[in-house]
């Protein structure tokens, strides 16, 4: 019997080591197991649900195969650091503001995504397939994109910076505004590729074939540009100052205004260039062919730029400097990228044009500076003062600007893609035109902002501060305005068709003929709110505040509601209990009671 016992024992040990070995090399399952982050869990959840009667902990737990299929879910905000997504599919998804920092994405089907300020640092996408996505102001900081489909995809104001690229081409991608600075392009293939402002400035784009580029005010400074093709580009504006153009081709090229100081246009093929405006000085002409180009109508005479003090000196990429005072001075058009420049004045001083991506800027002032059309793409900005700022045409994808104060800030026609701006102080700022896709503003104080021209369908305002705010006739479509405080909004004829306002605080906001169609008004306070007119087809309506709200002509077209929304003695009694058993119900209305009433528990 003691024998049984001990060859039971044993067999047992060896099923328990196989799965040990087992588990341990299972990717798929340590892989999914690995994500903590609760909101990502529960969208995971939401979106698995949708699919299967399964929950995602179920297949967890009894599968340690996870086959991916999150194709077109809100996965919006996720955090699914080093997770492997391997052969994913993540078709028509929603990724905006996700982290997918050294997620494994070899394979993936990443098809018509959308990935406005994801950032991808670190991760691999091997073979992915990114047809048609959009990456606009995405982190590709050292990603891995060898022989990626890219084909139609969007990459305006991305940071592409040590990239791998290998056997990935850009063929119709718009790449406008991306930085590329510094990145190996050798004979890559831009047919039909928007390049306009792009930041191509130290790359290597030997023999690059530019055919139908658009390169309107692209930055090639100091690049090497050797035989490479831009035979009848429009590169107006652009910037080639100290590049290597010999024997490029740029014939018949419209080169007015571009910067050439002091390029090598050795060998080149200038044959009937537009010079008219461009800056020529220190070109040496001799081997270069000009055969009917004007020279006469370009500009001989150098430009120099003189700073003011010396201590600008030490600002230059990759710097580390702290405590000095940069204030009231000029400071534009430099490269100080990935520097670290905590607790410095540059108040009132003006950093128009640079280029910052990843500044940690902590602990500055940079209260009324000139900000416009900078690069602070995932630049830490949190806390800082920047009240009357100017930060119009600025990228700040991917930054962090939590608690920041922004009052009376111009971020006009700014890239806000994946920004997050929980916690800001955006009183009386300028957002007009701005691209606000997958911002967080948690929380953010937003009270008399300007939103003219902004975009806000599906915008995520969860718990932000916008009392008395005018929105009348905006087109509110998939807003989240779960936890808001909207006393006295004017949404009067706003279209809030499938609108999240569960537990948002609407109390005498003005609804007039508003579109709530299919909206979630669950736990919401509309007490003296005006909802005259208003259409609530297919609305959610449960555990809400209605007393002295104006329902007249309200569409209740299979509206799902409860007795807090009915008129009778009967229901306004049970809703009464409701609201008394149960604490987070609505009215929300801020006084001094419970504070008053507060028994210490000590």
């Amino acid at each position: 019997m003691k024998k049984i016992n001990n060859v039971s024992f044993i067999f047992l040990g060896i099923i328990l080591l196989i799965f040990t070995v087992w588990s341990a090399t299972d990717t798929s399952f340590s892989s999914m197991k690995g994500i903590e982050h609760q909101e990502t869990l529960k969208k995971i959840n939401a979106c698995e649900n949708s699919k299967t009667n399964n929950s995602f902990e179920t297949y967890m737990t009894i599968s340690s195969q996870f086959n991916v299929d999150w194709s077109g879910c809100d996965l919006t905000g996720v955090v699914l650091r080093y997770i492997s997504l391997e052969d994913a599919n993540l078709n028509n998804a929603d990724l905006s503001g996700a982290d997918l920092t050294g997620a494994n994405l070899i394979g993936a089907d990443l098809r018509n995504a959308k990935l406005f300020g994801v950032d991808l640092r670190g991760a691999d996408l091997y073979q992915a397939d990114l047809e048609n996505a959009i990456l606009d102001g995405a982190d590709l900081r050292d990603t891995m994109m060898e022989d990626v489909n890219l084909n139609n995809a969007s990459l305006k104001h991305a940071y592409i910076y040590k990239t791998i690229l290998a056997e990935t081409e850009f063929t119709n991608v718009d790449a406008s505004y991306a930085n590329f600075c510094g990145q190996d392009l050798t004979k890559k293939i831009f047919h039909n590729t928007n390049l306009s402002g792009a930041n191509l400035a130290h790359t290597k784009m030997q023999y690059t074939y530019l055919g139908k580029a658009v390169l309107h005010m692209t930055n090639f400074e100091e690049s090497n540009l050797i035989g490479s093709d831009f035979s009848g580009n429009s590169l107006k504006g652009a910037n080639f100052q100290g590049s290597n153009l010999y024997s490029a081709n740029l014939q018949n090229a419209d080169l007015r205004e571009a910067n050439l100081q002091n390029a090598d246009l050795g060998g080149a093929d200038l044959g009937g260039a537009d010079l008219t405006n461009a800056k020529i000085f220190g070109i040496d002409f001799s081997t270069t062919k000009i055969s009917g180009t004007d020279l006469n109508v370009a500009v001989h005479t150098e430009i120099i730029k003189n700073n003011q003090k010396s201590d600008i000196k030490l600002l230059q990429k990759y710097s580390n400097v702290s405590e000095k005072n940069f204030s009231n001075l000029d400071i534009s058009n430099i490269d100080i990228s990935e520097s670290k420049l905590q607790d410095n004045d540059f108040s009132n001083s003006n950093l128009e044009n640079n280029k910052m991506a990843h500044v940690d800027f902590q602990g500055s002032d940079l209260s009324y500076t000139e900000l416009s059309n900078t690069e602070l793409l995932g630049a830490n900005l949190s806390g800082v003062d920047l009240v009357g700022a100017n930060l119009s045409g600025a990228n700040l994808s991917g930054a962090n600007l939590s608690g920041a104060n922004l009052s009376g800030a111009n971020l006009n026609h700014s890239k806000l893609y994946g920004t997050d701006l929980s916690g800001a102080n955006l009183e009386d700022a300028d957002l007009s035109g701005a691209n606000l896709k997958g911002v967080n503003f948690s929380s953010a104080y937003m009270m008399k902002v300007v939103l003219e021209d902004t975009d806000l369908v599906g915008v995520d305002f969860n718990g932000i501060h916008m009392s008395g705010q005018k929105l009348t006739g905006i087109d509110l479509t998939g807003v989240n305005f779960q936890n808001a405080i909207l006393k006295d909004i004017d949404l009067e004829n706003a279209d809030l068709t499938n609108a999240n306002l569960d537990f948002a605080y609407l109390n005498s906001a003005n609804l007039k003929n508003a579109d709530l169609t299919n909206a979630n008004l669950k736990n919401t306070d509309l007490g003296g709110a005006d909802l005259t007119n208003a259409n609530l087809k297919n609305a959610v309506i449960q555990n809400s505040y209605f007393k002295n709200a104006k329902l007249d002509g309200v569409v209740m077209d299979e509206t799902d509601t409860d007795s807090c929304f009915k008129q009778d003695l009967l229901n306004k009694i049970i809703c009464k209990i409701n609201f008394e058993l149960n604490p987070n119900s609505p009215p929300y209305e801020t006084n001094f009671e419970f504070r008053d009433n507060y028994s210490l528990r000590s």
